[in-house]
Order: structure tokens, then C-alpha cells, then sequence
């Protein structure tokens, strides 16, 4: 009897047992159906086409059915808070921070919603597990927005503490010792806030305001004419400019002297030559302005003035001149004691005999809308061309294509990265060159000199490393069927490169999403959560390498004023005050294509490489955005967090130099950035 008893008692236990698992199995299939998995799919993909209302649907209507998958229900929280619904984003949150007490990643998250709703309260009482540099910040802004600057203080000073490179904390300090009146930690801080973070537009400005407190009227000045550079037309900057003129009008007079003291004392480099031309070496004009009423310029060498008429005017060496448009659409050219030497209705060329004289042009603007503009002196090899447009003059140098690449590859890449990178830049840049030959055949010109074409710095940027490096390479380009590809090439990918943007209208089989050699392959589309914190993390990477990358290159973020980014959509089309943006669709690796802009008195879209600069001169479109609401629901600002420099298509620079240190040859980094191309040597 106990022996068939004991077999009964196990056969019960087989029973639940076999029971326990066929429900599991049942629960586990409920949970994660096929039908689920197609709807989450089909909301991720939604959001990459550009269809935001129609990805929250699905979402919502996803996490409502399954409220226990934390998958789904970040992702429907990071797509809230770009549509700027936070209290809504706040409801979905709470329970993944009540279930996960000890997450970080879900504190965090947690913090940086409530501060986005306005629930500064909130942020400050919050508790959760050890608390490190993002919780400090997000605290820091809470006490900020409330005016309480010691605590806010407080807690900005341990978020750096906790992580010395921390950007827009010394910002937000900078910004509360303005408010005290404590000008000179102001200016500490917004130095040190711009020296870790170029790209703060912002902090430009502000910084202007701590010198003008501490009275140090011409350091302002330079920082206002600086910030204006960078936010062309900005009226709040153009008053301050204005206001500060008015009442110390000496500063224009003694920068003007300054100037004219410089191109007395000015020294016009010599040259190194160059193997002399061989067939097949091409002639290239770079357009380095446009649009100019008047130019200075010294001569490096005994000079000849050409006009289109046949007119000829020589003279010596270390000769001051000066170009003007005049209103009738003529160039006169001027000594320094103000003769006319020439009067030309067409053309004017400034030539030597000697191929080592440069000619040395003065205040050269570049970059203007972005946070690296400014003014330089720069000198150039070969011809100088002044050609007559109904706006102006536009300025070419004329010179052999490896004339050009000695410049252009310093331009681009710094010369003491490794000789393998130097090299696989010289190709890059030579292939574009010729790719590009008469792109701007209309206005001139070949290619310009700047990052819209490839940056021309002149001859002061060449040095030994560079000439070995583009001789070592000379006359190789790489090709596919026989022509010159598109050999696009940006600063940093962010760890992965991208396919080229949708207004390109062109998608070569070389130029595709390649993600870093230490960087695994994205498995399909990343979903919202997943690619915020892709953009926010900085995986270990050749890009990331930081001997050859800007710390704030791989991964940033800023924060852009509402009325920066209302004044340059507004230049184009009206749209009143910016009630809130949205992106339009990404492209497979996470880069934004289009983004609307939403305004009081309409919309506009945005597209391609115009996302940039329209939304205050990112550094790239792969990027989230979220809008911080002011007391009126209109966005003071927005916050961008983002990956990489410039547009990510072909070669990463900052890749291929950690490759190279890695051991990797000029011709390898080339196969893995232009899959499919072939070295082929010109000349």
C-alpha cells in the first residue's frame, strides 16, 4: 500500500509540475505573440518614417496590453518627451522607477522627465540609488529654475566633481554667477564650459556678458563679433554690439588700427615646391570668397596685375594692395598709400615667376554659422583671381591638385596623426577633388575652400608630415567602373557611418552604413530607447580613440534657444514664435532626415544637410531632441544629445586615425570606409 501510495504522490507532483510549465509556456506565448511583435515592429518603423503620432498609438495601445514589458514602455516614454508630453511621459515612468528601485538608467530618466514638465519640486525631493553626475545636474537646474543658487550650486559643483567633463554644468554655474554679479567666476566657468564644449552657442554670448561686467570692454567686443559670427543676424547679440560701440566708439577705431598694423608687419611665407606638373595633374580653382567689396592682400614675391583687357601692373615683393568692387561693378586695385594701379571691368590675376611666392590675404572669413567661424590671415600658393559679379567679387586661387592636397589634408586632419591616416586622407581628398571638378562652374570656380566642398586653410597649415604623406599617394584616387567616386569623409561617425542623406538623390553601392572595426552591427532598426541611449553612451571605439577624437566630438549635448533657432527659420519663411519640433523620419542608422518645425503662424520642414544649421549649427543629424517648456508652454529651448561630427558618409577622420595607430594601412582604411572601390593611380 505505501508503494502505490508513493507512486500516486508522484504522479500528482508530475501532474503540476507538467502543469507549471505548459501555463509558462502559455503565458510566455501570450506575452511575446507574433501579433505583438509585428505591432512593435511596425511602431518602430513608423517612427523612422516620420510618422510620430501613428508610432505613439501603437505604442500606447502596446504597453496598455503588455504594462509589465519595460521595452516597449521606455521607448513609448522617449518618443512622449520629444513630442514634449511629459507629464503623460511621467505617468509611464513612475512604475518602472517604483519596480526597479535600484536602476540608475530608470532615476535618471525619471529626474530629466520631471524637470522637462516643470515639476521642480519633484526633482529635487526625489531619492533613488547612489546618485552620480546626471542626477547632481538635473537637480542643479531644478534649484536653478526655482532661484535658489546656493542649492544650485551645490549640486552642479558635485555633478562635475562626480565627472570633471561635464559641459553644461560649468554652463548653468557660469549662468548663476551672472545672476550673483560674480563676474569673474562667470567668466571661469563659461570659459571652461566652451573649452569642453565648443559647440555651446549660448555660453558664447554669456561670456560676452561677464566681460562687459568686469569692464573689459575689448575682450567683449571680440566676444560679441565672435558670438555674432557664429549666429549671423542674432538681434539681441547686434544690440549688445551696437550699445557697446555707442559708448566706447575707440574700440572700432584702435581694431582697425590693429589691422592696418598687421599688414605692415605681416610676413608672406615662402612655399616648398612641388615635383613640377605631369600629365594628368589637373588645375584646380578654389573659390575662396564671395561677395567681397573690398580685399588685403601682400605679395610674397616680385608680382604681375593681369586684367582680362591685357592691362599688366608689376611690382616687388612684400607689396601691400588693396581690391575694391565699386558701385559700377569694377575692381580697382590700390597701393598701400591709396594709388589706383588698376582699373578692370573684367577679371584681374596677381601671378609670380617664382613658384614659391604666396600671397598672403588678409581677414578671411570662414565658417560663419557655425561655432568654429572666425576670421584668419591665410596665405596660398599659385594664382590669385578676382572675377566681377553683380554682388561683388568673388576670390579664386588657381594651382595644381597637389599644391591644393598639401593644404587641403592639414585642413581636414591634424599632421601628427599617423602617417596611414594622413595618407588614406590625401587619397579621400584628391578622389573628391576630381569627383567635384566644376561643381561650381557658374560661380567660377571648381570647389570651394571651405568644409562645404573640403576646408583650404593655405600654406601656413602645410608641414613635412603632410607633404611626405600626399607624395607617398601622388596621383592615386579611388574609383568604381572606371570613375572617380564620391569620396565623402567626415570628421567623426559616432562610431557608425551613414548611407548618404535621402536629398543627396544618390545612394553609390561604396558609400554605405559602416559601423566602427571595434563596434557591432545594429541588429535592424534601433528602437527609440535603444537609440537615445546609443547617442548618449560613448562605446569604446577607433572614433573614441581620444588622442584623435574631441571628447565632445563622439557624443554631446546642447541646448539651443527657442529664438535662435525662430530667427534663422524665420530668414526663410514666417512661422511666428516655435511651439515645438519634430523628427520626420531617420534614416536606418538613426540619422535624422527631416524635421518640422512647428510656429504660431505655421510650419516649415527642414531637410537633409539645412537640419543642421537651421537648428543653431549641430554638429551632426544623428540626434534626439526635447523641448524644456516655459511658464507659457511655449519651449524656452531645446535640447539636442547627439553623436558624431558632420554628416557621417564615407570615411570617419577620427576612425581611420585609431586604425592607423592600430596598425592598419592607408589602403585597408579606405577598403572599410568605400567597400568596393579601387585604388587607381593618374599620374
Amino acid at each position: 500500500m505505501q508503494g502505490l501510495t508513493s507512486h500516486r504522490r508522484y504522479g500528482v507532483l508530475l501532474f503540476i509540475f507538467l502543469f507549471m510549465i505548459i501555463t509558462y509556456i502559455i503565458q510566455a506565448a501570450e506575452e511575446r505573440t507574433p501579433a505583438t511583435d509585428e505591432l512593435y515592429r511596425e511602431a518602430i518603423l513608423r517612427y523612422y518614417q516620420g510618422e510620430l503620432t501613428t508610432s505613439l498609438d501603437l505604442l500606447t495601445k502596446l504597453v496598455r496590453a503588455k504594462p509589465e514589458d519595460e521595452r516597449m514602455r521606455l521607448d513609448l516614454i522617449y518618443l512622449l518627451r520629444e513630442a514634449g508630453q511629459f507629464k503623460e511621459a511621467l505617468s509611464y515612468l513612475r512604475p518602472l522607477v517604483a519596480a526597479n528601485p535600484s536602476s540608475t538608467a530608470y532615476y535618471d530618466a525619471y529626474l530629466t522627465t520631471a524637470f522637462l514638465a516643470g515639476e521642480y519640486y519633484r526633482v529635487l525631493t526625489a531619492n533613488g540609488p547612489e546618485e552620480k553626475a546626471e542626477a547632481f545636474f538635473w537637480k542643479g537646474l531644478a534649484a536653478y529654475e526655482l532661484k535658489v543658487f546656493t542649492l544650485a550650486k551645490d549640486h552642479l559643483e558635485q555633478a562635475v566633481e562626480c565627472s570633471p567633463f561635464y559641459p553644461l554644468a560649468y554652463y548653468y554655474l557660469g549662468l548663476i554667477n551672472l545672476a550673483e554679479k560674480d563676474f569673474s567666476t562667470a567668466k571661469t566657468n563659461l570659459t571652461k564650459a566652451l573649452t569642453q564644449d565648443p559647440n555651446l552657442f549660448a555660453a558664447r554670448y554669456d561670456l560676452a556678458r561677464a566681460y562687459l561686467g568686469l569692464g573689459e570692454y575689448k575682450a567683449a567686443y571680440n566676444r560679441l563679433k565672435q558670438a555674432e559670427s557664429v549666429a549671423p543676424g542674432n538681434p539681441q547679440i547686434q544690440k549688445d554690439l551696437s550699445a557697446l560701440l555707442a559708448a566706447h566708439p575707440q574700440l572700432q577705431t584702435e581694431e582697425q588700427a590693429e589691422a592696418a598694423t598687421t599688414r605692415q608687419i605681416a610676413s608672406v611665407p615662402k612655399a616648398v615646391t612641388v615635383i613640377e606638373k605631369t600629365p594628368g595633374m589637373e588645375i584646380i580653382r578654389v573659390g575662396l570668397a564671395e561677395q567681397v567689396e573690398t580685399l588685403w592682400a601682400k605679395t610674397g614675391g616680385a608680382f604681375r596685375l593681369t586684367s582680362g583687357a591685357g592691362k599688366k601692373v608689376t611690382g616687388s615683393a612684400q607689396k601691400i594692395l588693396r581690391f575694391a568692387f565699386t558701385p559700377e561693378g569694377r575692381i580697382h586695385v590700390y597701393d598701400e598709400a591709396e594709388n589706383l594701379l588698376l582699373d578692370s571691368a573684367e577679371r584681374v590675376i596677381l601671378s609670380y615667376q617664382d613658384p614659391a611666392a604666396t600671397t598672403l590675404l588678409f581677414q578671411m572669413e570662414y565658417g560663419r554659422g557655425y561655432y568654429w567661424a572666425g576670421q584668419a590671415n591665410r596665405a596660398y600658393r599659385g594664382e590669385i583671381h578676382l572675377l566681377p559679379f553683380s554682388a561683388g567679387l568673388t576670390i579664386v586661387n588657381r594651382l595644381t591638385m597637389e599644391e591644393y592636397l598639401y593644404a587641403v589634408v592639414p585642413s581636414e586632419m591634424p599632421s601628427s596623426w599617423p602617417a596611414a591616416a594622413l595618407e588614406a586622407q590625401a587619397i579621400a581628398a584628391r578622389t573628391y577633388a576630381y569627383a567635384h571638378l566644376g561643381s561650381y562652374e557658374k560661380r567660377g570656380f571648381d570647389l570651394l575652400g571651405s568644409v562645404a566642398s573640403q576646408a583650404y586653410n593655405g600654406v601656413r597649415s602645410e608641414t613635412a608630415n603632410v607633404r611626405k604623406a600626399v607624395d607617398a599617394t601622388r596621383g592615386q584616387i579611388l574609383t568604381y567602373n572606371g570613375k572617380p567616386i564620391s569620396a565623402f569623409y567626415s570628421a567623426n561617425s559616432g562610431g557608425y557611418s551613414a548611407v548618404p542623406p535621402v536629398t543627396w538623390n544618390f545612394s553609390p553601392p561604396y558609400l554605405q552604413a559602416v559601423p566602427d572595426k571595434l563596434i557591432p552591427a545594429h541588429d535592424g532598426l534601433l528602437p527609440p530607447a535603444k537609440l537615445a541611449a546609443w547617442v548618449k553612451e560613448r562605446p569604446e571605439s577607433y572614433a573614441s580613440n581620444p588622442k584623435y577624437s574631441n571628447r565632445s566630438a563622439y557624443r554631446w549635448r546642447v541646448i539651443v534657444p527657442r529664438t535662435e533657432i525662430e530667427h534663422r527659420v524665420n530668414k526663410q519663411k514666417d512661422i511666428g514664435q516655435i511651439t515645438g519640433l519634430q523628427t520626420l523620419g531617420r534614416a536606418a542608422c538613426g540619422r535624422v532626415e527631416q524635421v518640422l518645425i512647428k510656429g504660431t503662424a505655421g510650419q516649415s520642414v527642414v531637410r537633409g544637410d539645412a537640419i543642421r544649421s537651421t537648428l543653431g549649427g549641430l554638429r551632426s543629424n544623428l540626434f534626439t531632441v526635447e523641448p524644456k517648456l516655459g511658464p507659457d508652454g511655449l519651449p524656452e529651448y531645446f535640447i539636442f544629445t547627439g553623436a558624431g561630427f558632420g554628416h557621417g558618409v564615407g570615411m570617419d577622420q577620427s576612425g581611420a586615425a585609431g586604425m592607423a595607430a592600430d596598425g592598419y594601412s592607408a589602403q585597408a582604411i579606405l577598403a572599410h570606409y568605400y567597400p568596393g572601390a579601387t585604388l587607381t593611380t593618374l599620374y
